[in-house]
């Protein structure tokens, strides 16, 4: 059967395997609600293909017309994630170091303030829940001092239950996962992931490999959340080193899901990646589409995840709009629960009609041919769209 789509996804930062991708993904199938096409789909088991990569097969069945044929392709980074997830006291002071003490590092944080307030609120809980004990624990330590007249003793034991209570209560509520991955994001922009760097050389190779090996009717690549970044740098990776890719499909496609680019291109050093989002907007067989909800405090829904709107690539950005897919009681509680909502973008729908990730991913059109189907209504291809 020939192949109607080749699909190349990297995860965000989370030590997840493409066993855990697999297991969404064929979720995600059996929740699809079938559109007017009354299809049926099936998808495969998962099989590891390389060191770098795990596959698996999707078949989109209308009621009439032929079956369509996609290879879904889990390019693998989680190793390097997992190397960089370790906890500690030690890993904090320097995870905070890179974010607070590097250099232009308050110059991007204001431009994040300013692009994005709850995401920078939302990165800055660890430090903020951190100060709170040290100041809660030194205003307990002071009223005892007072109480008990001993200024000294309540004195030394302030800094030690204030960091006490602060660990406790990281642990409950598990903000350190915010600290790591700004850090990291931090440490990329800085150069100092050289085995980060290496992995997505060898991602590119990989897609490169294997779209020559598979032509499809399209090729795309997706990325949800820091997963964003990756996948936007392994793609324009493969343009340079391959210039022959945009032979390989009749249509190109770049597809974020809850992107953060703006973390890494705002980055003072990081001219490298600003370079490779210059290259893709300059491509102009690649039709880029982002999804970023406003709701999601992880991502930068009022910022594109390209940054820059010169190029002639098609390029559109708008809300997934969960609450037109779900119930109002459904929405209402993912919005209680941003991890969770954070995670929705790789989710089916209860309602069809709107963003299906299954959809774009396995079903008859490609990001091209949705893009053309816009320019009718006057919407412009590099205008972020409201919800």
């Amino acid at each position: 059967m020939p192949l109607h789509r080749l699909v190349f996804f990297l995860g965000g930062f989370d030590p997840k395997t493409p066993r855990h991708y697999h297991r969404l993904y064929r979720a995600a199938a059996r929740a699809h609600p079938p559109g007017p096409e009354g299809e049926q789909l099936s998808v495969g088991p998962r099989r590891t293909h390389d060191a770098l990569s795990d596959v698996w097969d999707v078949h989109w069945r209308p009621a009439q017309g032929p079956a369509l044929h996609t290879r879904h392709v889990v390019l693998r980074w989680d190793d390097i994630v997992l190397h960089h997830w370790g906890r500690g006291l030690r890993r904090v002071l320097g995870d905070w170091r890179l974010m607070y003490l590097r250099r232009g590092a308050l110059r991007a944080m204001a431009r994040i303030h300013a692009a994005a307030p709850a995401c920078f609120w939302l990165g800055n809980l660890p430090l903020g829940l951190a100060l709170g004990c040290l100041a809660a624990a030194g205003l307990l330590g002071t009223a005892l001092a007072w109480a008990l007249d001993r200024p000294l003793a309540w004195a030394i034991l302030a800094l030690p239950l204030g960091g006490l209570l602060w660990r406790q209560l990281e642990r409950r509520l598990d903000t350190e996962w915010l600290l790591r991955l700004y850090a990291f994001t931090c440490a990329q922009g800085e150069g100092q992931l050289p085995d980060l760097e290496a992995r997505l050389d060898a991602l590119a190779d990989t897609l490169l490999e294997q779209a020559r090996a598979h032509p499809a009717h399209e090729l795309l690549v997706v990325g949800h959340s820091t997963g964003a970044i990756q996948a936007a740098a392994v793609l324009a990776r493969a343009l340079q080193r391959g210039p022959d890719l945009t032979a390989c499909a009749q249509h190109i496609g770049l597809l974020t899901l809850g992107h953060c680019t703006p973390l890494l291109a705002w980055q003072p050093r990081a001219d490298a990646f600003r370079a490779e989002l210059a290259r893709l907007a300059e491509t102009a067989d690649l039709t880029w589409w982002d999804f970023t909800a406003p709701a999601d405090w992880a991502a930068f829904a009022q910022v594109p995840p390209w940054t820059e709107a010169s190029g002639p690539a098609r390029r559109h950005a708008t809300s997934p709009r969960f609450h037109q897919t779900m119930s109002e009681a459904a929405y209402a509680a993912l919005k209680r629960d941003r991890q969770a909502l954070h995670l929705h973008y790789l989710r089916a729908p209860e309602r069809p009609g709107g963003y299906d990730p299954v959809t774009f991913t396995a079903g008859p059109l490609s990001l091209a041919e949705r893009h053309r189907a816009l320019l009718p209504q006057g919407r412009g291809p590099d205008l972020p769209e409201t919800p």
